[in-house]
């Protein structure tokens, strides 16, 4: 049993680190970034801090919005997410990092490299539903919103990711003067990502799920 408890984790570990991948290989396509970061990524570039410390002053602001909106429901576990918030802000910077050699040249090797990492992110989100370990801030967000709103969680998504991407928009055309991370990458990565992760589960659904049988 606990080596079940090990792997789920280890695996959780591993969904934020090919998640992080992923959103940084979008960012070096350069096509515009997903929803997912595509706020903190222009908030990174208005601030001139690195995409992963702002990610971890989001993740702050993630909790406590969630701490507001579910007051008492706010589950003890679910603090856990500044750790976890931690760990992603820091494998955002290092994937970075280790993909700073990625610079693809023509529209054509961005367009497929946005496409890979759409791919990529996928995979990550998976392993994360797989694991159910606990919630990225940005997710508990939108389930915190959904159970306010008493709505499904894919239903208040699309809406939530929408709101980020137009305030991500908004903040990069008043501070730095051109839409920066917000092109046609971000409502592809929007679309696709779902999709993908549907086709992937029911290839791999079991073989993960066998990992945590009792």
């Amino acid at each position: 049993m606990e080596w079940k408890k090990i792997n789920r984790y280890v695996l959780y570990l591993l969904s934020l680190f090919i998640i992080s991948l992923g959103a940084s290989l979008s960012i070096k396509a350069n096509l515009g970034t997903s929803p997912l970061i595509c706020l903190p990524y222009v908030c990174s570039l208005i601030s001139k801090l690195s995409v992963g410390v702002v990610i971890f002053i989001f993740t702050v602001f993630y909790i406590i919005i969630q701490i507001v909106l579910l007051g008492k429901g706010f589950e003890k576990r679910q603090y856990l997410q500044f750790i976890i918030g931690s760990i992603f802000s820091f494998f955002i910077d290092f994937t970075l990092m280790l993909v700073n050699f990625v610079n693809p040249v023509g529209y054509l090797n961005q367009f497929l490299l946005l496409l890979f990492s759409c791919l990529v992110v996928a995979v990550g989100v998976l392993l994360e539903i797989q694991t159910e370990v606990v919630y990225l801030p940005a997710d508990g967000v939108i389930v915190a919103i959904s159970k306010v709103l008493k709505k499904e969680f894919p239903k208040v998504k699309p809406f939530v990711d929408t709101s980020m991407v137009i305030m991500a928009a908004i903040l990069s055309i008043v501070f730095l003067g051109y839409l920066a991370g917000v092109r046609e990458g971000t409502i592809i990565s929007a679309l696709i990502i779902g999709p993908i992760v549907k086709i992937l589960q029911k290839y791999f659904d079991s073989p993960i799920s066998r990992l945590f049988e009792k």
